[in-house]
């Protein structure tokens, strides 16, 4: 026996601990360099000393029930960032920077209201989740056991506000959209995931899920994948989340959405080069600067939609508004898009 192949069978933990100190290296160097700077990394566990608590109240998603929610995971970085404010409920309230959704789920539910009410549909009721969404690279090299901290936090919030909404709307008589980008995509992976090994029913309003730039994606997901097809998230090669939400999502075909520009460096760090044709704009765009183009009208993803002819070109925030609004509210013929019209 070689000494090569005797240290591969006898020290499994030195073996172990290589690989964890290459992942969290990797991990740092592939996802934390474009924010370090510009946000130096600190202790989440460290809460100011006089942090204000807003407690929580009787129904923070409102009295009654709503013919269609969306409820919005932030990303990494995302406002609301303030650690000196702490929200009991579920849900940030109204008044919260970016309604709690961060920018481009803001952006994403402002679209879907307004062509929803082009459509002739109820206005969609929307929330942020309230969770930690813990900035890049935060904690140095604690960075993973935060980053799966905020998720499950965010993951709790997500299931709590569920269960509210199936409390309000006991007779289904409402849909479900969730939304999240990036470290938001994990949380709702997580909810997925919970949703099979627990066997629980919290799930049961949703209809669709939205995921943009999905860490843990994979091309083998029973979703309807959009700009990259092929290859895997950074956190599906490096598993942060586990892959149980992928079961789910063979339970339910086509209910979840999975927008990733090609070569985002988090949902699809290897670009295969056949996807090269699924995206217009992407020439000069780095791999980092590619993951905060969701909303960016220069970089376009080939949108297949219901209500849109063939050729559809749109931002990836359009796609996902044009695709849930031929997903939900009444199943009248779906009229043409009012975002294919004015392109």
């Amino acid at each position: 026996m070689s000494d090569d192949s005797h240290c591969r069978n006898h020290h499994p933990l030195l073996r172990q601990r290589l690989n964890k100190a290459m992942t969290a290296g990797m991990m740092m160097a592939l996802v934390a360099i474009p924010t370090a700077a510009a946000n130096p990394p600190s202790d989440p566990d460290t809460i100011p000393e006089h942090a204000e608590v807003v407690e929580r109240t009787a129904q923070p998603l409102g009295a009654d029930c709503e013919p269609l929610y969306v409820l919005a995971t932030r990303g990494s970085n995302e406002p609301p960032q303030d650690g000196a404010v702490i929200y009991e409920d579920p849900v940030y309230p109204a008044g919260v920077e970016t309604s709690g959704m961060g920018p481009l789920l803001n952006e994403f539910h402002e679209a879907l209201t307004q062509e929803l009410t082009a459509r002739g549909e109820a206005e969609p009721s929307g929330f942020g989740v309230a969770y930690p969404a813990v900035r890049v690279g935060e904690g140095w090299f604690r960075y993973p056991t935060h980053y799966r901290d905020s998720v499950a936090e965010g993951a709790e919030s997500l299931r709590e506000s569920l269960q509210q909404i199936n409390a309000l709307c006991t007779d289904g008589e409402t849909e479900v959209v969730l939304a999240g980008v990036s470290q938001g995509a994990d949380v709702i992976n997580q909810v997925l995931g919970e949703e099979v090994s627990n066997g629980s029913d919290d799930l049961r309003n949703v209809t669709t899920v939205v995921l943009f730039g999905d860490p843990s994606r994979s091309s083998d997901q029973s979703a309807v994948h959009v700009g990259a097809t092929r290859g895997e998230g950074f956190f599906r090669m490096f598993p942060m989340v586990g892959e149980m939400q992928d079961e789910w999502m063979r339970n339910h075909p086509g209910a979840v959405i999975s927008l990733c520009i090609p070569g985002d460096n988090v949902c699809n760090p290897l670009e295969h080069p056949q996807d090269s044709s699924n995206a217009l704009g992407l020439v000069g765009v780095s791999p980092f600067a590619r993951h905060e183009s969701y909303h960016d009208s220069d970089i376009e993803l080939e949108c297949s939609s219901s209500s849109a002819s063939e050729d559809n070109w749109l931002t990836a925030k359009e796609c996902a508004v044009q695709m849930v609004a031929d997903r939900v509210g009444s199943e009248s013929s779906v009229p043409q898009s009012t975002l294919a019209q004015t392109r």
